[in-house]
């Protein structure tokens, strides 16, 4: 059997980087990474539009600043990790398109499940802008500091979630 993390581990390994960002000056979050690459966009397609634009107020500070931060890498170390866990990982995954549950549910359609998968991102990305953070940066960085904001995130998320849960799968769909 090869050896995985445990929550434990990656738990601690979390908190450490936590901290590391909060003693930085900074909070942990992935969303500015999205706000700065639409940012730059926006900023090379339509450069009248930056100084107003919604989507990069608060993180890049208009279009004089747009600069890449350190939220890009981050967001390319997730990706470069994953990359290398899926690589060195010894634990066997069964490869599937679709999940049984999806298909329980909605049929063998990968374009359906591609479409939902398209429009669940955009929402989730547009909310986490409108909301100013997305969930790491509301639960993990403002739960841990114990913000009203994260707690009150954190338990809209979890009620959100279920219920779209039960809405989309049923009391009884788990896997």
């Amino acid at each position: 059997m090869a050896s995985k993390w445990s929550w434990v581990n990656a738990g601690i390994a979390l908190g450490l980087l936590n901290i590391t960002i909060f003693l930085s000056g900074n909070h942990l979050g992935m969303t500015t990474f999205y706000s700065q690459t639409t940012g730059y966009l926006v900023n090379f397609f339509f450069p009248e539009w930056i100084p107003d634009s919604y989507w990069i107020k608060g993180t890049c500070g208009g279009a004089e600043s747009l600069s890449a931060g350190w939220q890009w890498l981050l967001v390319l170390g997730v990706f470069i990790g994953a990359y290398i866990a899926n690589r060195t990982s010894k634990v066997e995954v069964p490869r599937e398109d679709i999940p049984e549950m999806w298909i329980g549910r909605f049929g063998n359609r990968p374009r359906l499940r591609f479409v939902h998968a398209f429009i669940g991102g955009f929402l989730l990305l547009f909310g986490s802008r409108l909301a100013g953070g997305c969930t790491s940066s509301h639960v993990i960085s403002g739960m841990s500091q114990m913000a009203l904001s994260g707690i009150v995130f954190g338990m809209a998320v979890f009620a959100a979630g279920i219920t779209t849960a039960l809405l989309i799968y049923g009391s009884g769909g788990g896997a």
